[in-house]
């Protein structure tokens, strides 16, 4: 599709600007000749909703649609996008009601595709969650050339994914969309934690058995650290999502928090009714439901959506898979009507072990593909002095790198000296290599303030303000910043940056008036 061939497009109309910025890139590399591409997008950028707007104009066009799922969930979530845009589709899934082989889009179960052996007619092919490479769908993107293809994910950190995708597009990052009020910021507390000192460890994760096992000693933990942060910071009981670690698990934690008086379901590949399953599901998205909270080791981690979910549970440690950590981190951080942020409650000290990945991708968010680097590093687990660098000494908060006061108790932070060396916790220099102040460790933040500072001096002059900007980030940090310029991108600089850009600019004068006097 050419440019202007939207204009017009009520659904277009819809699209945030980085979503258009989405559907471009996808269109610019489809041309550059990339067959299969891959989508990568934070939870909440819309990924189903730029997808949507390609089917149908594919489909306008009677090219034959086909959007792959891998879980039950999901196929009754797309579906429902799709009907709220007023998208004619079918569904291939087990018994389901709306079977309609003759639409030109179609939500695909992955499950039944490869049950049933089912390959429907199809020109496009969208991956959802496309970082869970399931065999059969590499097998079709592999065989058929003439597809044009395109994965959705949040966390491209599965080893193959190079092999079935030859481009990445990259639009926007977590912290962005926190900026701009389209996700919420997480609010954690790092609570009692499952001891896994010497679990055994099973293809590069901890055995489950033992999880469940060792989490069974702290589920009476997590029901009352559950019950005392919702009435602190919501006044009583809030709808929340727990992570468990084995579905047994999982029914203990439903017992022991309906036996206080709380009404928690789980869900499972143990269903064997999906009427139920839907009926359970229906209630919980309900902004009155009956139903606390929500409780599941692997079914809810991936693309379940419920904006009004206020509090998550991390019960299930991970040694290595920080995908998972950023894809459940991701499931409460929608927003909502009075919803300013959400509660996150960490059982499993995943916080502390993946934080300097998670900040440094909630910032940059992926430009490439890592063929599963990431997920394969050996972190080392955080001691006990460094877990009080971390962490609120007061009340368990976890404490993001610039803060001095926890914001939940007021408590002053824990220092070993003015610059904290965490194992594992990046801290930004200058040019010369100097440690530089809290208002300066979140790069790309500094680089939005230098934006809005530089279209301000340069009354908007676009070209003459991107060089100012990159000119003083890199006085600032040696280097020009990984993300890309953009105008819209920028935000009122703070006092520090401000103050830091006119020293800059009032060194810079005296070095001229230097040289000048010199050649004289």
């Amino acid at each position: 599709m050419r440019e202007g061939e939207d204009n017009g497009d009520v659904l277009y109309a819809k699209l945030r600007e980085y979503q258009r910025d989405a559907i471009n890139g996808l269109r610019q590399g489809f041309r550059e000749g990339h067959k299969s591409q891959v989508l990568v997008a934070p939870t909440g950028a819309g990924k189903t909703l730029i997808s949507s707007y390609l089917m149908k104009k594919a489909a306008e066009k009677k090219t034959h649609v086909s959007f792959i799922v891998d879980r039950v969930a999901l196929v009754d979530q797309t579906s429902a996008v799709l009907d709220q845009y007023g998208i004619d589709h079918g569904v291939i899934q087990a018994d389901h009601w709306r079977f309609k082989p003759w639409e030109l889009i179609q939500v695909c179960s992955a499950q039944t595709l490869e049950s049933r052996g089912i390959i429907p007619e199809t020109q496009m092919v969208v991956v959802d969650e496309a970082h869970c490479i399931r065999k059969a769908t590499a097998d079709l993107i592999k065989s058929r050339p003439d597809l044009l293809v395109f994965g959705l994910t949040a966390s491209p950190l599965a080893r193959g994914m190079k092999e079935i995708y030859s481009n990445v597009v990259n639009v926007t990052t977590t912290n962005r969309l926190i900026e701009t009020k389209f996700l919420v910021p997480l609010k954690m507390y790092a609570a009692k934690a499952v001891d896994m000192a010497g679990a055994k460890v099973v293809a590069g994760e901890w055995s489950d058995r033992e999880i469940a096992e060792r989490g069974r000693e702290i589920i009476g933990d997590i029901v009352s650290e559950w019950v005392d942060k919702t009435l602190k910071h919501f006044g009583g009981p809030a709808k929340t999502i727990v992570f468990a670690a084995t579905v047994d698990h999982g029914e203990e934690l439903c017992r022991q928090f309906n036996a206080a008086g709380y009404n928690f379901q789980q869900i499972s590949y143990r269903d064997t009714n999906d009427d139920r399953r839907r009926e359970i599901i229906s209630e919980f998205r309900k902004s009155n439901s009956t139903i606390d909270g929500l409780v599941s080791c692997e079914v809810l981690t991936k693309g379940f959506d419920v904006p009004d979910v206020k509090v998550g549970i991390s019960a299930r440690p991970y040694k290595k898979s920080l995908s998972s950590h950023i894809q459940q981190l991701g499931r409460v951080m929608r927003p909502a009507p009075d919803k300013e942020f959400a509660l996150w409650l960490d059982h499993s000290g995943n916080c502390m072990r993946f934080k300097a990945d998670v900040e440094d991708i909630f910032a940059n968010g992926f430009s490439e593909l890592d063929d599963g680097a990431r997920e394969a590093k050996d972190r080392k687990e955080p001691t006990e002095k460094e877990k009080e660098l971390i962490k609120c000494a007061g009340c368990g908060y976890i404490l993001a790198s610039s803060m001095r006061v926890c914001p939940s108790c007021g408590k002053e932070r824990v220092r070993r000296s003015l610059v904290e060396t965490v194992a594992g916790v990046m801290v930004a220099v200058d040019h010369k290599g100097k440690p530089l102040p809290d208002a300066f460790q979140d790069k790309g933040a500094v680089w939005r303030q230098l934006i809005g500072y530089s279209l301000e001096r340069k009354r908007n002059d676009l070209v003459a303000a991107e060089k100012f900007a990159l000119a003083q980030y890199k006085n600032i940090y040696g280097t020009f910043p990984a993300a890309r310029w953009s105008a819209d991108r920028g935000v009122t600089p703070s006092l520090p940056v401000v103050s830091r850009i006119r020293a800059n600019l009032i060194r810079w004068g005296y070095s001229k008036r230097a040289k000048g006097a010199m050649a004289k």
